[in-house]
């Protein structure tokens, strides 16, 4: 006799800005609206680029979601879903690993998207944790903003505070290839 396997399953998509983290999620949220399979999208309250209560890529897609200030408080939310999205997981507390497995033991499959370096080239924690706990990781690169390039795997903070936190589009960001990131880094050295 075949055991029926009810734990879900964690994917987790990182990258720099500008690469298609959010796309890529969406594009999980409408295989599961064809399927006709519930689900919930959460983003951290934090972030409030495009509107509190949806989650939107730089190309426009985009989605309702339910803003939290703590990881924890997502499980308030989740009863028959068997999806739950998070997006921007690097502003999310530590505690989001966590909530993922108490998810992924409930059946649920959780899809997370976020960076996974700071400008300063320090992993981001939350996501560290989500990748070592998912059961595929996707690594998605940006066309360098500086050559042009297919290879940018990191994103460089133009202006504001040294902040590793500082929610921003391209007014802050550009996403770099490594030789372009050495070189601008280089110049304010």
């Amino acid at each position: 006799m075949t055991a029926i396997n009810n734990t879900g399953q964690i994917t987790v998509i990182v990258g720099p800005m500008y690469s298609g983290k959010t796309t890529e999620l969406l594009t999980y949220v409408e295989i599961y609206k064809l399927g006709n399979k519930p689900y919930k999208i959460f983003k951290p309250v934090i972030d409030d680029r495009y509107a509190v209560k949806e989650i939107r890529s730089h190309s426009g897609m985009c989605e309702k979601a339910i803003p939290l200030d703590h990881s924890q408080k997502a499980l308030e939310y989740v009863s028959n879903e068997k999806a739950i999205f998070f997006d921007e997981v690097q502003f999310f507390d530590e505690g989001l690993s966590d909530v993922a497995k108490t998810l992924r033991k409930k059946g649920k499959d959780i899809i997370c998207a976020g960076l996974d370096m700071s400008f300063k080239e320090n992993p981001f924690m939350t996501t560290v944790k989500l990748m070592g706990l998912a059961d595929k990781v996707i690594k998605k690169k940006a066309v360098c903003h500086e050559c042009g390039e297919y290879k940018g795997v990191i994103t460089y903070k133009l202006s504001g505070n040294e902040s590793e936190i500082d929610v921003g589009g391209m007014e802050k960001y550009i996403a770099v290839c490594m030789d372009c990131y050495e070189k601008f880094r280089s110049k304010t050295d």
